[in-house]
């Protein structure tokens, strides 16, 4: 109609992501307008990552959109245009510097200065005049900790005036640097102190405000260790009003609270967030958190994944799990009526997993359909050559060294067990008459020195040449070393063991290298008072030919488990393959074509 009506296509095409404005290109390719939809399809392709943006506009010199993609570079990745102009000398160059945007202009006089990097996230503020460079290198010089709050306030004043119906300006650029300097001021430190004590591995965040440890919170997720989350949660908390921590949200004004909630969800503090403020509060924010995942698509699976991961927090309250359930059906109900079909797909979706979170026949109806998950059968793990074949993972740290040592020690039964030792590598092969068993663990070499992972490197290459395919993976080392052994899966991986702190959260990464695995992890602190017995308990049963009965093993393991306060509250945090909400979202999306 706009097309034909000669109207403007603005309004329509916002928000229209690359792939659908190509659509809609090709779509009218043979109109007039056709050209225009194909320059702004090709822009939008390009933004994907802003770095392709200025090699773009270098090549297409006609392009027409070329002051308004500078203007995007500059907010959203500001360091690309400072460094373009300190290092090229080219037509482009030449467009930046007669720039009419005031954003633009201030990126131009920081060209070549060599801390640039601590001052172009703030060029609205300085083109704006609210501070000069001066000022802001003599604070980032002087007061860290007051560097970092000022990104945090600058962080809050732009979502203020986002809400307001104002622009979003260089949000974007100032994220990644509370991302930067929240790392190099804080995380990496805390980190690094994980076998100090807490008074001295906090030290560095005590002069901080409760929101300044929120963003450390949400923009460190992936490299804050699970112990680094735990102390720097627990003393956010210590500053919000007792029994009031919808404040936090107020103070944050709501700023990325699904990916708070989320996190905390995995580390397992959810409930305790929530139980901590008034049932009226708990029910608005829930529905914040449940409501409108159907709106983008691009991030719909994710945020879906991220409620059902959530249920195991959520239904363990009576008055939350009801609220949960009624939400979920009144945004299916919506959806329906507006006949959004992809909202009515993750709605529906979302009601079978809840269902399953409450219902254990539920979760049998649930496995008819996509396979039985309480189930580990020996067949699944079996080579061609009829052998269940194990990669267990170390590391050569201190943890590391240790956890090998008690490892090692499950297979002193000689009559049960062949031990032998290849220069960077052990290899544990079964004795018994029952179903054969091979185990292959790397030596725990100098992690100094990378031999670890050289040591890995060496036996997987073995391995490859063996043609030797475990069907079993174990990481066994602190969560900082998992992305490492990630990068070990593969598609015949039928069991992945993350042994590590944390390990619950990696389980997208999992399913995209390993999509038919099966999933053992921790959302909090990972053991070898867990991990061994564990995995004794697994072989002994499939030495002695029987299939894994997950829902049995574990009640077998709680019950050894139970004897100790300790070793209870860490098996507590353990999550079997049939528990794991968040994947079935994924595996039903995939495999049911009914759910409309």
């Amino acid at each position: 109609d706009a097309i034909l009506g000669q109207k403007s296509l603005r309004q329509i095409m916002t928000g229209f992501g690359a792939r659908r404005t190509q659509l809609i290109a090709d779509a009218f390719r043979q109109f007039p307008e056709g050209k225009r939809l194909q320059q702004l399809a090709d822009i939008r392709r390009v933004a994907v990552s802003t770095d392709n943006i200025i090699p773009f506009l270098e090549r297409r010199t006609d392009f027409p959109y070329t002051d308004t993609a500078l203007v995007y570079v500059s907010e959203q990745a500001p360091m690309n245009i400072v460094n373009y102009l300190t290092y090229n000398n080219t037509p482009v160059t030449d467009i930046i510097k007669n720039h009419k945007n005031p954003v633009v202009g201030q990126l131009v006089t920081l060209a070549g200065n060599r801390n640039a990097g601590e001052l172009a996230h703030f060029a609205q503020q300085m083109a704006d005049g609210r501070y000069t460079p001066e000022e802001l290198l003599n604070l980032r010089s002087s007061d860290v900790n007051g560097y970092f709050q000022l990104l945090v306030n600058t962080v809050q004043e732009n979502r203020r005036e986002r809400l307001a119906g104002g622009q979003p300006g260089m949000q974007v650029a100032l994220r990644n640097a509370l991302h930067d300097k929240a790392m190099a001021f804080y995380i990496k430190q805390i980190n690094d102190l994980h076998e100090y004590s807490g008074q001295m591995r906090f030290a560095s965040v005590e002069p901080l405000r409760a929101i300044d440890l929120y963003y450390l919170l949400t923009t460190g997720e992936d490299e804050l260790y699970t112990s680094s989350f735990l102390g720097i949660y627990k003393r956010m908390m210590e500053q919000v009003p007792a029994g009031r921590s919808d404040s936090l949200m107020e103070w944050v004004q709501y700023d990325q609270f699904r990916k708070f909630i989320r996190t905390c969800s995995h580390y397992n503090v959810l409930a305790d967030f929530l139980n901590n403020m008034p049932e009226a509060e708990r029910q608005s924010l829930l529905s914040e958190f449940i409501t409108g995942i159907e709106t983008d698509i691009t991030v719909g699976m994710e945020e879906a994944m991220d409620v059902a991961d959530a249920f195991i927090s959520l239904t363990t309250d009576t008055v939350t799990n009801q609220i949960v359930g009624d939400l979920l059906n009144d945004n299916l109900q919506r959806c329906r009526i507006s006949e959004n079909f992809y909202g009515i797909r993750m709605y529906n979706i979302l009601q079978q997993v809840y269902e399953v979170a409450n219902d254990s026949a539920a979760r049998k109806k649930l496995f008819g359909k996509l396979g039985n998950y309480e189930l580990l059968s020996l067949e699944s793990l079996r080579d061609q050559n009829e052998v269940i074949n194990q990669l267990v993972v170390f590391y050569g740290d201190e943890d590391g060294k240790a956890s090998f040592a008690s490892f090692m020690s499950l297979f002193r039964d000689t009559i049960s067990w062949e031990v032998i030792r290849h220069p960077q590598w052990m290899e544990i092969c079964s004795k018994s008459s029952g179903q054969p068993i091979r185990i292959f663990a790397n030596l725990p070499q100098d992690h100094e020195f990378r031999l670890d992972e050289q040591a890995q490197q060496a036996l997987l290459q073995w391995l490859a040449r063996s043609d030797i395919k475990p069907g079993i993976i174990i990481h066994r080392g602190h969560s900082y070393h998992l992305p490492t052994t990630l990068n070990y899966l593969q598609p015949y991986t039928r069991l992945a063991i993350l042994g590590s702190c944390g390990g619950y959260k990696n389980l997208l990464t999992v399913v995209g290298k390993s999509p038919v695995a099966q999933i053992v992890a921790t959302k909090q602190i990972g053991s070898k008072l867990i991990n061994d017995p564990m995995i004794q308990e697994l072989n002994k049963q499939l030495t002695g030919l029987q299939d894994v009965y997950w829902p049995a093993l574990w009640t077998r393991l709680g019950d050894q488990f139970d004897k100790s306060e300790s070793t209870r509250a860490l098996f507590s945090e353990y999550v079997p393959p049939y528990r794991n909400l968040s994947l079935f979202v994924l595996r039903l999306y995939n495999s049911d074509a009914s759910s409309l």
